[in-house]
């Protein structure tokens, strides 16, 4: 029990999940917007990221193809900035898992834009399948543990690199695009590999 608006003791050992809930009892601070309270500069590109690849979805069920596909690239550059910005200036708890969230997200606009780009074939739902399956399993992996360097390809790495070979196979050999479902099986083995990548 809290008494006197002290916090419990926090061990720095455990996981930030495993930790005992922290309770305002300042009755002078508002309790509006609290949880927006805890982001950081790097969250925001974080959000924008998000927002991207929601978008990319939408365009790719519209048809509006080269607007789904930019989407995916811009998240991209915005993970890669975000992450250099959480480095330099620090980043918060909640930015991990945000980051995780809009980076599953990516992997599954890539799905979304290949199906709508002509792959539209039983193999490709497996493929897709596997894809949101590698990704979901890679994130929560390296939200659990922290590391130094990427064991497998990043996601959004891979969620860009297939939507650009989908695209190009959209652009210029569209009768053989359904063969291109072979790049979406790759980049799920690819996620969960043990391919050692350093930061950059």
């Amino acid at each position: 029990m809290l008494e006197h608006g002290l916090n419990p003791q926090v061990d720095k050992n455990r996981n930030a999940l495993e930790q005992p809930a922290v309770v305002e009892t300042n009755p002078g601070k508002s309790l509006m917007f609290k949880q927006l309270r805890t982001r950081r500069w790097p969250d925001l590109l974080t959000l924008v990221g998000l927002l991207c690849v929601s978008f990319s979805v939408y365009f790719s069920f519209e048809g509006v193809l080269v607007v789904a596909y930019v989407l995916i690239l811009t998240q991209f550059l915005l993970d890669y900035f975000d992450g250099r910005l959480a480095r330099a200036i620090g980043g918060g708890a909640l930015g991990v898992y945000l980051d995780s969230f809009t980076d599953f997200m990516a992997v599954a606009a890539s799905v979304v834009f290949g199906w709508f780009v002509g792959i539209n074939s039983i193999a490709m739902l497996v493929a897709g399948f596997m894809n949101v399956g590698a990704a979901s399993i890679r994130l929560a992996y390296f939200t659990a543990y922290k590391q130094k360097g990427f064991t497998g390809i990043p996601t959004v790495l891979a969620a860009s690199a297939v939507s650009t070979i989908a695209f190009l196979g959209y652009l210029f050999v569209q009768e053989h695009l359904v063969w291109f479902v072979i790049f979406y099986f790759v980049s799920a083995v690819a996620m969960i590999s043990d391919l050692k990548l350093k930061k950059l």
